[in-house]
């Protein structure tokens, strides 16, 4: 069937429903799934899951909605699936929510992923008003909306990469002053002198020459003559 249409104050049951065109004005009550191109009417629409490229309905509660745009005045489903668009004039209720644009006066939502959200006040109840409403507020905010700053103002802050490179410059300090041979070599002199109960002395202005050797033979100190 090209276009299945439910008149006002009708009720009509399926199991499952596919077709290219569904206008509901009444209500229509699916076990399964809904699947259609377009979705329009000013009806109830219960079902367990509703698939269309094009919603525009009065009401939807089902377990899941996967769709293109969506219009409705209250859609009530755990998930709600929008590739562009999705607005509710009246009440929104799900557990998540995913699109490109969401327009909504109420809503009970868990998680919403959106790239731009516009809430309405509540006295907007048509989806003409509500859509026309939506366009306007988007475009002021496209083009009128303050950028965010780049900078914060009247902080005391140091970027990122400074701070870096202070911890770099300390380590590299410290990496230096461990690795000084000579300091190392000094410290070990003193301790080994220690242990073996003898003191290091300097002694100023001693020519090489003249300074004193050690006698390793008779293990003692032997002075030069200045």
């Amino acid at each position: 069937m090209k276009t299945v249409y439910i008149p006002a104050g009708e009720t009509v049951k399926y199991e499952s429903l596919a077709t290219e065109n569904l206008v509901v004005d009444g209500c229509l009550k699916v076990v399964y799934g809904v699947k259609a191109r377009t979705i329009s009417g000013k009806g109830v629409i219960s079902a367990g899951t509703v698939y269309a490229d094009d919603i525009s309905i009065g009401e939807i509660e089902a377990a899941a909605v996967v769709c293109v745009r969506a219009a409705a005045k209250r859609i009530d489903a755990p998930e709600v699936y929008a590739s562009e668009t999705l607005a509710v004039s009246c009440f929104l209720s799900a557990a998540y929510v995913e699109t490109g644009k969401l327009t909504v006066a109420l809503s009970d939502v868990d998680e919403a992923k959106a790239d731009e959200i516009i809430h309405l006040p509540r006295v907007h109840t048509s989806l003409l008003a509500m859509l026309v409403v939506s366009f306007f507020r988007s475009l002021r905010a496209r083009f009128f909306g303050k950028p965010a700053e780049k900078e914060i103002l009247d902080a005391d802050f140091e970027p990122f990469y400074k701070q870096a490179e202070k911890v770099k410059t300390t380590k590299d300090n410290k990496t230096e002053e461990e690795t000084d041979e000579e300091l190392n070599r000094i410290v070990w002199l003193f301790k080994l002198s220690r242990e073996a109960g003898y003191t290091l002395r300097l002694i100023p202005g001693t020519p090489e020459e003249n300074a004193p050797v050690f006698d390793f033979a008779a293990e003692t100190i032997v002075q030069k003559a200045a």
